[in-house]
Parts: structure tokens; sequence; C-alpha cells
């Protein structure tokens, strides 16, 4: 499980200069695909992010079904948040 803080957000906000005020709730979903891309250690140049639902700030978030292009990043009750696709074939 990942669990991505308050802390982490603003850190991340203020590296990017962002200050829309729906991040002091919500994570930005950049920034999700970034933790997941590195943990799987992708380096997929080219990919579609379809966003779901929001992902609250200390909300516990996993990915699956990396084996076919495709990543579902969902909460701990299953509920999918996003999908990452990727638009180059490349493996996961």
């Amino acid at each position: 499980m990942i669990h991505i803080t308050k802390q982490f957000v603003d850190d991340y906000l203020s590296l990017i200069d962002d200050q829309n005020p729906i991040h002091d709730q919500i994570v930005p979903g950049q920034l999700v695909v970034e933790i997941i891309l590195s943990q799987l250690n992708l380096n997929w140049k080219y990919y579609e992010v379809k966003y779901v639902n929001p992902i609250s700030i200390n909300e516990e978030i996993t990915f699956e079904n990396c084996y076919d292009g495709k990543i579902n990043v969902l909460n701990a009750d299953r509920v999918v948040k996003l999908i990452v696709l990727n638009k180059n074939n490349e493996a996961c």
C-alpha cells in the first residue's frame, strides 16, 4: 500500500509551483502516476492517464495489472482511482 501524506503533497506542489486549492484535499494525479512508474521502475515515455475517482490525502492506494501495459490504481476498498495506459506497447 502507498500512503501519500499532506507534507509529501505540499513538497511536490512547491516543486512544481502548483497553487490549485483543490490539492489541499486531493492528491495530484500526476504525482500518483510518477510514484507508480517509479515503484515499478518503468520509463514509459508515452502514456495516457484516465482519472476515474479522486485520491484523498492520506488515502491508501495500491496498483495492479501491469502485465498488459495497463496499471490500475485502487484504494483499500478496491475502488479504481486512476488507470495508466502505455501508448508505446512497452512491457511492464
